[in-house]
């Protein structure tokens, strides 16, 4: 359902199951009615900003044909989670007056006026940061009902036009910049603007996309350590009454020692004598366990709407996101070419050439980056071919000294050779001449022979 507030003229959206029922605009408060029909918004004109910038419009002097966006002057405003911790300080501090006043006129035999009043300076310090913690979740849950009613917005209207794109973005930015004041610090115009403005300066679906998710991480993050201070004091206020029943029960101790003079001193008066001191030591135990008990019971009541309060922040967080997926990064049109609405062949083709430029330049720069890294190991190349090369030389010389030794070698020894062989053949002469025609009968000895 998508209607706009009579009063305001703010673009409002609502379920279905909505219609007929009486909501108060988040813009002025005014209390109007839901229609019973599915759209109450005025049919557009018929005009289509895309169709009105030609091709021709977009080629060459396109980024500097583009309108410019309007910025904010104003104070840098808080995230949205954020609640202020002086005024839950004030608030605090006037609860616990207020209490105090009512308690102080009971009659004394009232537990709740001893309890509040009568159990020491840690009871004081409990209450008040009751309720100072008390005062941040009330503003949190204030600033919860703020942006569920921002939630009714319909931040981007279609009938300005069905698809966003770079030339159209500035009416849609300027719709958003001038939402009513109480809903310009929330989830869901926050995260709306800052997609807008990425979305004109990137010029690009995915990385818009990116962006958003980002932003939704930093939301959820945000909500929950808001809730910091808080889980503080859940913690600090149990301890508050650990101290105060440490303080009760050192003074009973202390107690026991007066009621342990009188029995012991022999002085009359007897049970009723020991009374007095009884009565100190039973009422330093209940101070003990009273600052116990409220501090605990404190903590219980807090506990329950700090966690509630905090679910509900982490699902609008959530809900910004289904929002902003369904009706923002959908509608976004960057032309896909991923830099900007072109829809001509020659503002594609530029596109393309940019891309390729941009391709072949990380290219060049990571050749030249190589190139360095080469730079030593080239240098320890030529270092070890030069010590193989010097080996490879001292291995040549040192043949050639082996060559020349075996040379050497081989010659003495067919010398030896020779000059034994010679020395053979003149004993053999000697022999011959010796023997001079004598006969030398060689006689093959039998194996059964004697001599």
């Amino acid at each position: 359902m998508k209607f706009i507030c009579p009063s305001c003229g703010i673009h409002l959206q609502a379920e279905s199951d909505l219609a007929g029922k009486t909501v108060k605009c988040p813009g002025c408060a005014t209390r109007i009615q839901i229609p019973e029909t599915k759209s109450a918004l005025p049919p557009p004109d018929g005009t289509d900003p895309q169709q009105e910038s030609s091709a021709e419009e977009m080629v060459g002097d396109y980024y500097e044909q583009l309108p410019e966006l309007e910025s904010y002057t104003g104070k840098s405003l808080p995230h949205p989670s954020w609640v202020n911790p002086l005024l839950a300080l004030a608030i605090g501090a006037g609860a616990t007056f207020v209490q105090f006043i009512v308690v102080y006129p009971m009659s004394k035999d009232n537990y709740l006026r001893g309890l509040f009043l009568e159990r020491g300076w840690s009871q004081h310090v409990t209450v008040f940061l009751f309720f100072w913690c008390a005062g941040l979740l009330f503003q949190k849950w204030l600033n919860l009902r703020k942006q569920r009613r921002a939630m009714l917005i319909e931040a981007l209207p279609s009938d300005m036009a069905e698809e966003i794109t770079v030339r159209n973005l500035p009416e849609f930015h300027s719709h958003v910049m001038h939402f009513p004041k109480p809903l310009r610090n929330t989830y869901i115009v926050n995260r709306i603007r800052k997609a807008l403005e990425y979305f004109y300066v990137r010029q690009s679906n995915p990385e818009t996309t990116s962006m958003v998710t980002s932003l939704s991480d930093i939301d959820y993050a945000k909500a929950n350590g808001s809730y910091s201070i808080v889980k503080l004091f859940l913690w600090a206020i149990p301890i508050m009454g650990f101290i105060g029943t440490v303080v009760g029960i050192g003074n009973a101790i202390m107690g026991f020692g007066a009621v342990l003079g009188q029995s012991g001193g022999g002085g009359g008066g007897g049970v009723d004598a020991l009374m007095e001191p009884l009565m100190g030591v039973l009422k330093s135990l209940g101070v003990a366990f009273d600052t116990t008990l409220l501090a605990l019971v404190y903590s219980i009541i807090l506990a329950f709407p700090a966690n509630s309060l905090q679910g509900d922040e982490e699902d609008l967080v959530a809900e910004v996101d289904q929002y902003c997926n369904d009706n923002l990064l959908k509608r976004l049109n960057d032309g896909g070419a991923g830099a900007s609405n072109l829809d001509s062949n020659s503002g594609l083709l530029k596109a393309l050439g940019d891309a390729i430029a941009d391709g072949q330049r990380d290219m060049l720069l990571k050749f030249e980056a190589m190139a360095k890294s080469l730079e030593p190991q080239m240098k320890n190349a030529e270092k070890m071919a030069g010590l193989i090369e010097k080996q490879l030389a001292a291995v040549g010389d040192r043949a050639q000294l082996f060559e020349k030794r075996l040379d050497k070698e081989l010659i003495s020894s067919a010398d030896r050779v020779q000059s034994t062989v010679v020395e053979g053949l003149r004993n053999l002469n000697d022999v011959l001449k010796e023997l001079n025609g004598k006969q030398v009968v060689v006689q093959k000895r039998g194996w059964f022979s004697r001599g």
